[in-house]
């Protein structure tokens, strides 16, 4: 086992405070932080805490079957396939979605695609499932609602230029997708009025005391952090929760989603495939992204299922993760899964041991366990521990 240090990414998005106060760091933070990452992708390996300048990528490079265990290795290659993070959005991240591995290995293959700069599109030919847990409440946007929630939404808000669009497809085969494209292709000297008017309409219709209304508040929340962005537009057609406490989201390939603020940990495919559709001054690739989005697809909702004393699981549909929650109360606990796992204590502490090595966890710690670990167990405390399926 390795105590792991977590890279802190400092997306303008970010939190003053969320992260630090989690790590017991003095706040407010100089910088926004946004993310607090755990495991081995290459945009920010996790540091090896007792091994100075080493990283976790640099461990598993080592030793693949040692660190992975041959399962892994036979489904994923020497990668780890999964990334832990703690996500705290201080303001509303891009509008995007991610492509399903098929997708992407579409693009990037053969020639014509490398030289029209697809590796610069996807990075990876995986997908990028992702399941986010609320540590506190967690404001999203996930999911194209159905073309009559749609209908309903804009006739309430009462745009003309939008009820116009809303027209114009109303008798595509798919009415949804058709809808989206023709927001995302408001001419650039048109996108700035339009916003203005969703919003003016969203401020009449945020008194309302029913989801609409709360998605219209938000949208006007939002405004203030992104004006006169396309996306405003796009977030009229999307579904607006809120997260409790212990709630989680299930966001697989092709749904398109936005996390607006709150703190939570998310657990996702170990990937950096994304395609952003607005409220973001990164690049927008509308065509790519239509051709990836999944309307019909949603965010699919719950909270943790509870499957022995003491061991709860978060249900998700990837083949790449797959979330527990352990509290040793009961007594010692076996880390859920098998091969590679990362054991992270969200508040309080916990310690990890196996018959070679134990680790003591204070709060927001992570460990690595190796493969070759393969009695660990919880001694005490509560940890969230992913594995691959």
């Amino acid at each position: 086992m390795e105590r792991l240090e977590p890279v802190i990414f400092n997306d303008a998005w970010g939190s003053h405070v969320s992260i630090a106060s989690l790590m017991g760091r003095s706040i407010p933070s100089a910088l926004p932080e946004s993310e607090l990452w755990m495991g081995a992708h290459e945009a920010g390996p996790s540091g090896l805490r007792d091994r100075e300048g080493e990283t976790l990528q640099g461990l598993i490079a080592a030793d693949p079957q040692g660190t992975l265990g041959d399962r892994n290795i036979e489904r994923f290659g020497s990668r780890l396939p999964f990334l832990l993070k703690v996500l705290a959005p201080g303001k509303a991240i891009s509008i995007q979605a991610h492509p399903t591995s098929e997708q992407a290995q579409q693009l990037r293959s053969g020639d014509k695609a490398r030289a029209a700069g697809a590796d610069e599109v996807y990075v990876d030919d995986w997908a990028k499932p992702e399941l986010l847990v609320a540590i506190a409440p967690f404001e999203v946007f996930v999911g194209l609602r159905d073309h009559a929630e749609i209908v309903t939404f804009i006739e309430r808000l009462a745009v003309p230029r939008l009820t116009q669009l809303l027209t114009r497809t109303a008798d595509a085969p798919d009415p949804v997708h058709a809808l989206l494209a023709a927001v995302l292709a408001t001419p650039e000297d048109d996108v700035r009025s339009l916003a203005r008017e969703l919003v003016a309409a969203a401020v009449r219709v945020e008194g309302v005391d029913d989801e609409l209304g709360d998605a219209a508040s938000a949208i006007v929340r939002i405004a203030e952090e992104h004006p006169d962005d396309i996306g405003l537009v796009v977030l009229a057609l999307m579904h607006h929760r809120v997260l409790q406490p212990g709630e989680f989201i299930d966001v697989a390939a092709g749904v398109l989603h936005s996390y607006v603020r709150g703190l939570g940990i998310e657990v996702l495919a170990n990937s950096d495939n994304v395609v952003r559709a607005g409220l973001t001054a990164k690049p927008v690739n509308v065509p790519e992204l239509l051709r990836i989005v999944d309307t019909a697809a949603d965010g699919v909702a719950g909270r943790p299922r509870e499957v022995g004393p003491g061991v709860e699981v978060f249900d998700s549909a990837s083949d790449r993760f797959v979330l527990h929650r352990l509290s040793a109360g009961v007594g010692p606990l076996a880390l859920p899964g098998e091969g590679a796992r990362i054991v992270f204590s969200l508040r309080g502490g916990a310690t990890v041991a196996c018959a070679a090595h134990q680790v003591e966890l204070g709060p927001a710690e992570s460990a690595f366990v190796r493969a070759d670990d393969s009695d660990a167990q919880l001694v005490s405390g509560e940890a969230y521990v992913v594995a691959a399926p």
